[in-house]
Order: C-alpha cells, then sequence, then structure tokens
C-alpha cells in the first residue's frame, strides 16, 4: 500500500509540473467506480477471515471485480496495466493458498517475518523451495529511510505494475483537457 500512495503523491506532482490540475483529475469519469471500494471491501473480509481459503476466494472475486471496473473503463490510459498487476498478483495468491514473501528482501527492507514463522497472518507466507510462481511473490524490497523506515515494505511485480498504471491515469487525467464549451449555433462562424 505504501508504494501505491507514494505513487499517487509522485503522479500528482508530476502532473501538475507538466501543466495538470487536480481540477481535470477531478473531472475525470470512472464509470462504476464504487466497484472499486466493493472490491477492497471483498478483498479485506478475505485477509481478515484467517484461513488462507477465505484469503483466495476474497482475492479472486477481488480480482473479478477490478476486472470489470477495467473493462468498464479500458479507455482510460494505465487501465490495462492496473488489470495486469491485479491479474498477477491474483495468479501468484491462488497458486499458493496466500502471498508468499522473500525472507532476504524482507530482511532487506527491515520487515518481520515473524508473524509468518507462526502462521498468524493469513495472507502471507515465507517463500520457500515449494513456493509456485515466485518471481511473482513479494520479492522486490522497498526500504525507506528514516522517519519513513515504517512504510519499508516488500512487493510483488503485480504491485510495481499495478502502482504504474495508477501512475499514468493520474497523470493522464490531471493532463486530460476538459472539452470546450460549444458556442450557440448562432455565433458559430
Amino acid at each position: 500500500m505504501t508504494v501505491i500512495l507514494m505513487v499517487i503523491v509522485v503522479s500528482c506532482f508530476a502532473g501538475l509540473a507538466r501543466g495538470g490540475t487536480m481540477h481535470n483529475l477531478a473531472q475525470l469519469h470512472l464509470a462504476a467506480w464504487p466497484v472499486v471500494f466493493v472490491a477492497l471491501a471483498v478483498q479485506a473480509a478475505g485477509s481478515f477471515a484467517g484461513s488462507s481459503l477465505a484469503y483466495v476466494t476474497g482475492m479472486l472475486a477481488s480480482a473479478a471485480l477490478i476486472t470489470l471496473f477495467v473493462a468498464l473503463n479500458r479507455s482510460l490510459p494505465g487501465m490495462p496495466m492496473i488489470a495486469l498487476g491485479f491479474l498477477l498478483n491474483a495468479v501468484v495468491v491462488s497458486a499458493n493458498g496466500a502471498m508468499p514473501v522473500d525472507q532476504r528482501a524482507a530482511d532487506r527492507a527491515g520487515i518481520s517475518t515473524v508473524g509468518l514463522y507462526r502462521n498468524t497472518d493469513a495472507k502471507h507466507e515465507l517463500a520457500d523451495g515449494d513456493t509456485a510462481l515466485r518471481p511473482l511473490a513479494d520479492v522486490i524490497a522497498v526500504p525507506l529511510p528514516r522517519p519513513l523506515h515504517r512504510g519499508s515494505n516488500v512487493v510483488s511485480v503485480g504491485d510495481i505494475v499495478l502502482a504504474a498504471g495508477i501512475g499514468v491515469l493520474v497523470v493522464n487525467g490531471m493532463l486530460r483537457a476538459r472539452p470546450a464549451p460549444r458556442q450557440p449555433a448562432h455565433l458559430r462562424p
């Protein structure tokens, strides 16, 4: 989540630097946008249910809802990347029953994996020799300096693709010009 928030902030600054406006972004029409909140709620419910089956089911249902949202908004820049990021994460979670986390990446990011050793985190598991699709797992360390170090994380390729898609959507949404008002027929040349 930290990576996505950082991408949104950086994208807003990039959009402003390129002459975009927050007003343009606010005018961006997203069809069926409540589906995103339903998808997040379904994924959260699966995460907090405490079992890997509930987590996988929630992840797959969330991915299906996001796919619907993306399909309805496919003409917007960044949407295919957002869909691909969700799909990559759903595939690796489905193949493993949870999101595998690489111990070395967690160490580089300064993240404790004690909960994973104790099996108290239904969303994640330590990657090992039996991990399927390991390159798609949480293998990318994102260490942050103090005082932001609590936001350090380990992310997946899917997380990076998803965040990049959100960045593209934000920047392009800020740059999107609103259509010029139509002149009344009697004033047209």
